[in-house]
């Protein structure tokens, strides 16, 4: 396998799944097995989790992927990450941290609303799914219009939970409108958007966003869109890549990227 993995919760993980952390030179060491040319850690650093906690999320990651260079960077392109959570809850937190100059990749995530919990909490049974959504995607254009992030993460995150774990459906045509708004937002910063392919692995049936929000994206004027498994352990790394070229193609997409020093580096699709 020729690819580039862009995502991957390291040691200092904060996720829903539930999975035991793994060291990077561990995982590191998978992806080589596997094949893979390059890979990104982007632990999770949540801005309303406080400057302490982003700190010493971004001082380890920067100093794990360090050491993981010398054991592998002959075999590997390494990059060191973060998800920045909710960096539109404080605009001046979220600078700080994404402005770490040792960093070469920042991933700007919603999993939360204000003052709601995580969409892995909700009780689908009892919300207004359509309020629920246009929260969602107002403060998407928040997140896209404070421009501190690399690329979206994980777009329509609120739907692996919607329809894997509370068995809700929507939609989401209904809200492309918005959608395509935000994308452009994106596209004329010069930001890029993830394919993160954990919808096919915990249930959804289809890549986070679904083959017509990457559509969408090309369609606004998006050049930039990297790719990434969403492992949180070394037996999924780099789960699913394929697929995920296969729908960029579909898209029009002849490239994907993968990110050193805050820079895209693109490549082509084979």
């Amino acid at each position: 396998m020729i690819a580039y993995e862009n995502y991957y919760d390291s040691h200092v993980h904060s996720g829903n799944s539930g999975d035991a952390t793994e060291p990077v030179d561990a995982v590191c060491a998978a992806a080589v097995k596997r094949g893979l040319k390059g890979i990104a850690f982007t632990d999770h650093c949540d801005i309303d989790g406080g400057r302490h906690r982003c700190d010493r999320v971004r001082r380890a990651i920067v100093r794990d992927v360090a050491e993981a260079r010398e054991l592998y960077g002959d075999d590997l392109l390494i990059s060191a990450g973060i998800e920045l959570g909710e960096p539109h809850h404080n605009y001046a937190l979220a600078g700080d941290i994404a402005g770490d100059p040792g960093l070469d990749f920042v991933i700007g995530s919603l999993h939360r609303l204000r003052d709601t919990d995580d969409f892995y909490y909700i009780d689908y049974e009892n919300v207004d799914l359509d309020s629920l959504m246009q929260r969602y995607y107002e403060e998407l254009y928040e997140l896209v219009e404070s421009g501190c992030f690399d690329v979206v993460g994980h777009i329509n995150y609120q739907m692996r939970y919607m329809s894997a774990a509370a068995r809700k459906t929507v939609d989401l045509s209904v809200y492309y409108g918005d959608l395509f708004e935000i994308l452009k937002s994106a596209a004329r910063q010069g930001k890029g958007i993830e394919i993160n392919t954990s919808g096919l692995q915990r249930g959804l049936g289809e890549i986070i966003p679904s083959p017509e929000v990457i559509g969408l994206f090309r369609r606004a004027g998006g050049e930039i869109v990297t790719i990434g498994s969403d492992a949180h352990n070394s037996r999924n790394v780099g789960a699913e890549i394929e697929t995920a070229m296969d729908c960029l193609k579909s898209a029009g997409f002849g490239q994907f990227a993968f990110f050193t020093g805050r820079e895209a580096r693109m490549m082509d699709i084979i």
